[in-house]
């Protein structure tokens, strides 16, 4: 992959989490009904590897979203919001509002 693609990538990635956590203020979508799952937008700028090796530190990975730094975890201890961003989230979102950006896989 060309540094320009990869670059272009990048920056495309970073404007979706900025409008991700834009549109998660807005709709107050941060607010997560069953605090044992929730969905944590990771860096944009991490690896694959990376996100999902955090995501497992935070809970059992449930689903993932349809950009590769969305993950759902599931806590059975109800802090599934506060494990994912110890784990190096940006911010979480109920797994609903993964709709913002597309249907989960």
């Amino acid at each position: 992959m060309s540094t320009t693609v990869r670059d272009s990538l990048l920056a495309s990635a970073i404007c979706g989490a900025i409008g991700l956590l834009t549109a998660a203020v807005l709709l107050g979508s941060s607010k997560i009904p069953d605090p044992a799952e929730a969905a944590g937008v990771f860096p944009p700028w991490w690896s694959q590897q990376a996100v999902m090796a955090a995501a497992a530190e935070a809970g059992v990975i449930r689903d993932l979203g349809a950009v590769p730094f969305i993950v759902v975890v599931r806590d059975p201890e109800g802090r599934a919001q506060a494990r994912l961003r110890q784990a190096g989230a940006l911010f979480s979102v109920a797994p609903s509002g993964t709709a913002l950006c597309g249907k989960l896989r």
